[in-house]
């Protein structure tokens, strides 16, 4: 990570700790500061100072007072901090340290047993998601999209897949929504900041969870608009801040996520939208001049 400098000091440690080392000894004013920091992180790496200070409720001077406190010339060297921070915790939740070894021959019995093994759990575990299929709740997530003026759909890594499904699906019923990679905060925070009556946040959350989504969603639930979590359970970090949850298990044997029932999820989603949107008269003609 970068360094900032005052003086002859130089700051090694990552700006958390750095705040943490020196929390005792600011004042009042600036443990606040420190408190919005250390709990919204990803925030500030583009928040800007005059925003900063509405959220901490201090003036800029005693925040570029601060920034020199921790040894930072100006409000551009912290943000730059955080914005390393941030990259690195991202890194570290979505990297994997495993090298796949060299297969060897003379494997083939043990492969397809565990290629059965697989099969059978990806068949019992969409068994038990079709039988324990909460439809009151895609019902309800289907009158919140049908209803909304626009629809973001915020998604990240493995999740882009099913995020860019739905929003075809949505296109095709000429419902305005757009897909974020939740990986660029920039456009994610201008967003989050933009949201109004008449919009809909549809987040998809999956292991391993992406570092920042539990203050995303919490800042795009402050907005008042509903937000839907397209998630493998009520305890991921977006869900807390959810109005509506879609839960479709992800486990697999090899892998972080299975994409079976969050693909069956939304087809069974957009179904409920082509009931709720196209009358039984003009169905086949939909279908007919589907794209595919």
């Amino acid at each position: 990570m970068r360094h900032a400098k005052k003086g002859h000091r130089v700051i090694s440690m990552d700006i958390l700790e750095h705040l943490q080392k020196l929390y005792p000894a600011l004042t009042k004013k600036q443990k606040t500061i420190a408190d919005y920091l250390i709990a919204n992180p990803e925030e500030i790496s583009y928040i800007t100072l005059a925003q900063l200070s509405h959220q901490t409720g201090t003036s800029e001077l005693t925040l570029l007072r601060f920034c020199q406190k921790l040894g930072y010339s100006n409000f551009l060297d912290l943000k730059e901090q955080f914005r390393d921070y941030t990259q690195k915790m991202i890194k570290q939740a979505s990297s994997s340290s495993f090298f796949l070894p060299e297969r060897t021959s003379g494997e083939d019995t043990e492969r397809e047993q565990m290629l059965h093994e697989i099969c059978n759990t990806e068949a019992a575990v969409f068994s038990d998601f079709i039988t324990n299929i909460n439809l009151e709740s895609v019902i309800k997530a289907s009158d919140e999209i049908r209803k909304s003026t626009r629809i973001y759909i915020f998604a990240h890594d493995i999740s882009l897949v099913p995020g860019k499904f739905l929003q075809s699906r949505l296109e095709i019923l000429y419902l305005n929504s757009a897909l974020i990679d939740l990986s660029d905060l920039e456009v994610t925070q201008k967003i989050i900041q933009q949201l109004t009556d008449g919009d809909l946040v549809i987040f998809f959350s999956f292991p391993r969870y992406y570092f920042p989504i539990g203050n995303i969603a919490k800042k795009a639930a402050k907005s008042g608009v509903p937000i839907l979590t397209i998630t493998d359970s009520d305890t991921s970090p977006a869900a807390a801040h959810s109005t509506l949850l879609l839960l479709c298990p992800t486990s697999t044997k090899l892998f972080y996520n299975s994409m079976t029932a969050p693909m069956a999820m939304l087809n069974i989603l957009a179904s409920c939208l082509v009931i709720d949107s196209v009358s039984p008269s003009e169905r086949q003609i939909f279908i007919d001049t589907l794209p595919s």
